[in-house]
């Protein structure tokens, strides 16, 4: 599988080490400086290096070719993840995307109009709620190992947000399959699902 990554923060140059290592071939990253292509797949080890190295910008990145920023999203790719910042798939170009799985590691990459296109042609994309939610559930292992006094291995952590997010990702795709819906509007069902039944078992309502 071939992959495009805007954005090589933390989200971004994560991402691509843990798919490279997965087998995942990353084409295509980008920064502020610019958009770097190779189609025989770029190192992410030697990209974080040298990004390290060269003030934090992969500007003159060797052994890739510099792009147009607005093409990475258009990339002949089978993944895709815009993890940069909010609104880059849009109304004028989700209809040119070619990735057939998106993953949002920004805040809002996709607009409402731009969702309601890649759910029209078949284009899988999961939700910044459910893709960022790792963060945010590793965050609480922090607070429960603060509250217990107690220090978890790297090894406990991985493994039990790799249960969560697993778990997390069955769930919302059931119910968009269920219910017909983008994976964004399932997460959003999962999510009310979850708030009305606490209030219910708590006598809410």
């Amino acid at each position: 599988a071939k992959c495009a990554i805007q954005g090589f923060g933390n989200v971004g140059s994560w991402a691509g080490k843990l798919l490279e290592e997965r087998g995942v071939s990353v084409v295509a990253i980008s920064d502020v400086s610019g958009a770097y292509y190779n189609d025989g797949g770029i190192n992410m080890s030697e990209a974080i290096e040298y990004r390290n190295n060269n003030n934090g910008q992969l500007e003159g990145l060797p052994g890739a070719e510099k792009i147009d920023p607005d093409e990475l999203l258009l990339l002949e790719v089978d993944v895709l993840i815009p993890a940069a910042k909010e609104d880059v798939i849009t109304f004028d170009n989700a209809g040119k995307i070619k990735a057939k799985l998106i993953v949002e590691g920004a805040n809002g990459p996709t607009s409402a109009r731009a969702d309601a296109i890649l759910q029209e042609n078949d284009v899988l994309a999961v939700p910044d709620i459910l893709a960022n939610a790792g963060g945010v559930t590793v965050s609480y292992f922090e607070w429960v190992q603060n509250r217990l006094g107690y220090k978890w291995t790297r090894e406990r952590v991985n493994r039990r947000s790799d249960r969560i997010m697993k778990t997390s990702f069955n769930k919302v795709y059931e119910i968009s399959q269920e219910y017909k819906v983008s994976l964004r509007i399932a997460a959003y069902i999962v999510a009310i699902e979850k708030v009305s039944t606490t209030y219910k078992y708590r006598g809410g309502f």
